[in-house]
C-alpha cells in the first residue's frame, strides 16, 4: 500500500511554450499489509502527470533496498525536476494545450496533479518463497494549492491520501 503525505511545486510562475522550470517534490509512505512476507525495493521511478499528460520523469535507484517486514511501512522522497517543456534530454515533450491549460488553472490558483511510479522488488516468505515483483502505485486528482503570483504550492491535506496499487509477476 502507497499513500502521500505531502507534494509540493515550486517553479510554476513563468509558464510559457518556450521557457519554463518546475520542480515538484513528492512524500510517501509504503506499507506491507502482509503479515508473512517481507518485500524489498530495489527501484523507483516517478512520474507527474497533469490531465494523464506526463510533465516529468524521475529515476531513483536504491543502493541499498528499502527493506519492509511484515506490517512495517517506511517513509520515502523523491524530487522529479523539469528545465524545459519541449526538449529536456530524456523527458517527454509537453503538448501546447498542457500549456494552455495549466496557465489557465494557475491562474486560479489551484492544479490538479497527479503521480505514478513504477516500483521494482522482490517479495520473499520463509526461506523458500521469493518472487520479483512490479507495482504501479497511482494516486489520482492530488490538488495544489498554489500562492498567488509565486509559482510554488503543496496538497493540503490533514490525512494521508490512498493510492491504487496494481502489483504484477516478473
Amino acid at each position: 500500500m502507497v499513500e502521500i503525505l505531502g507534494l509540493s511545486v515550486s517553479g510554476l510562475n513563468n509558464i510559457s511554450y518556450k521557457n519554463a522550470s518546475s520542480k515538484w517534490g513528492v512524500e510517501l509512505a509504503a506499507k506491507n499489509p502482509n503479515i508473512f512476507s517481507t518485500l524489498y525495493l530495489d527501484h523507483i521511478e516517478g512520474m507527474v502527470l497533469f490531465k494523464d499528460e506526463v510533465l516529468g520523469v524521475s529515476s531513483v535507484k536504491i543502493n541499498k533496498a528499502i527493506v519492509l517486514g511484515p506490517r512495517e511501512h517506511k517513509f520515502v522522497s523523491f524530487k522529479v525536476w523539469r528545465k524545459d517543456w519541449n526538449i529536456d534530454g530524456d523527458q517527454p515533450s509537453v503538448k501546447d494545450w498542457v500549456v494552455d491549460n495549466l496557465v489557465m488553472e494557475q491562474s486560479r490558483n489551484k492544479i490538479n496533479f497527479s503521480v505514478q511510479m513504477g516500483v521494482w522488488g522482490q517479495i520473499k516468505s520463509g526461506w523458500w518463497l521469493r518472487k520479483s515483483v512490479i507495482m504501479n502505485p497511482r494516486c489520482m486528482d492530488l490538488s495544489i494549492n498554489l500562492v498567488k503570483n509565486r509559482g510554488f504550492g503543496m496538497l493540503l491535506n490533514k490525512k494521508p491520501i490512498r493510492c491504487y496499487v496494481p502489483m504484477l509477476d516478473r
